[in-house]
């Protein structure tokens, strides 16, 4: 599998406050970091081999607006001279505290075009029971200020399944969201893990106890009806649901997400970033001292990689593919790994047919809408 584009994560750690559900690379503080943070990025990225075209930058975190807008402009430049293309998507992520706020027209000027705020509620009782830091209002206002600097690409993140939040709460908070129209909307249900998987950083003491208290208040039950009514509320107001957890006007949706479900190759940059070139998967130091001493001292801060064997890489085109709404292709399965995927699957996917949580069309398998509620469970099936 060869692909002609290729894409650039960079991911930055930094926050003035860290989430207690948050499971990424994230530091808390360290605010006088923050400036020299840039030259390491462009020191890693100076010894990172660029293939391909360059077709989106995506800036993740931590809270990747707390970079001086000049220093994003050097890793944006850095990056065009690297790979010798303008990537036509280049993604900031921001947290809407007015305690934070960056520069948005200086982002926009130096090559930004698409920003990722991350909002999480509309609603004061569920930003103070997620500890969020900021506002109803700060959340509205930050939207507003985006789109006064001139941003036409602008997505919102929400979070449902929050203790407390009922249906109607739910209701309420999606249509503020839809008030301020967005061009695209990510809803995550709250994951609280008490023992996170070997790539989510482990969650501080504090943030375990707090975890132990919300789980307990959990009911999935009432995050799937959540999810349901997204379904219904954003499909009428003209938005595309196009992957499990995102929905975007016609034409706005993440061209670099879509990139990892659809495997592209992508180089990621930064403390605990990952890369992918198709068949190897390599990641950074997450530690951020380990990180900074490695690439101070002029060397890849790599922490590990694998390659992946051909059952790995089929399920995870199988998983990834059933990420996206449409399904993905048997036809293009079959012209990489040599067979049907109804043939290696096919105990697997009789079985999700038959539980009506897979539907197959003539050159598609893709989730039911039932299917979307259960998708964790559901790809279980077909792990080697």
């Amino acid at each position: 599998m060869s692909f002609a584009t290729h894409h650039l994560y960079v991911h930055v750690p930094f926050c003035r406050l860290v989430c207690a559900y948050c499971d990424f690379v994230t530091v808390g503080g360290r605010a006088a970091e923050i400036a020299r943070y840039p030259d390491l990025l462009l020191a890693e990225l100076a010894l990172r081999s660029a293939s391909g075209q360059l077709a989106t930058i995506y800036f993740g975190g931590g809270t990747p607006s707390l970079l001086p807008a000049e220093g994003v402009a050097r890793v944006v430049a850095a990056a065009i001279v690297r790979w010798g293309t303008t990537p036509t998507e280049v993604t900031l992520e921001a947290n809407p505290s007015a305690r934070e706020t960056p520069d948005w027209s200086a982002l926009r000027e130096i090559g930004v075009n698409r920003i990722s705020l991350g909002i999480q509620s509309l609603r004061d009782g569920e930003l103070k029971a997620l500890a969020r830091g900021q506002t109803a209002a700060e959340g509205q206002a930050a939207y507003m200020a985006v789109r006064a600097a001139g941003f036409d690409n602008v997505s919102v993140d929400l979070i449902y399944g929050i203790p407390g939040q009922s249906l109607a709460d739910w209701r309420s908070g999606l249509g503020l969201a839809l008030a301020l129209a967005p061009d695209h909307l990510s809803l995550y249900a709250l994951q609280l893990a008490l023992a996170p998987d070997e790539w989510a950083a482990p969650p501080r003491p504090g943030a375990l106890r707090w975890r132990k208290r919300m789980v307990a208040r959990q009911d999935d039950g009432l995050a799937a009806a959540q999810y349901q009514l997204a379904e219904e509320l954003l499909d009428a107001g003209g938005y595309r649901h196009y992957e499990l957890s995102s929905w975007a006007r016609p034409g706005f949706e993440s061209h670099h997400n879509s990139a990892y479900w659809e495997r592209r190759p992508y180089t990621g940059i930064g403390a605990g970033a990952h890369s992918f070139d198709g068949r190897t998967r390599s990641w950074n130091e997450r530690d951020l001292d380990r990180y900074v001493a490695r690439t101070g001292a002029g060397e890849r801060a790599l922490a590990g990689s694998e390659e992946l064997d051909e059952p790995t890489r089929a399920f995870e085109a199988m998983a990834l593919g059933l990420r996206r709404v449409d399904g993905f292709s048997r036809a293009a399965f079959a012209a990489e790994f040599g067979d049907d995927p109804l043939d290696r699957f096919a105990a697997a996917v009789e079985e999700g047919v038959g539980a009506d949580l897979l539907e197959v069309d003539d050159d598609a398998i893709r989730f039911t809408r039932r299917g979307r509620l259960f998708a964790n469970e559901a790809l279980v099936a077909f792990a080697p």
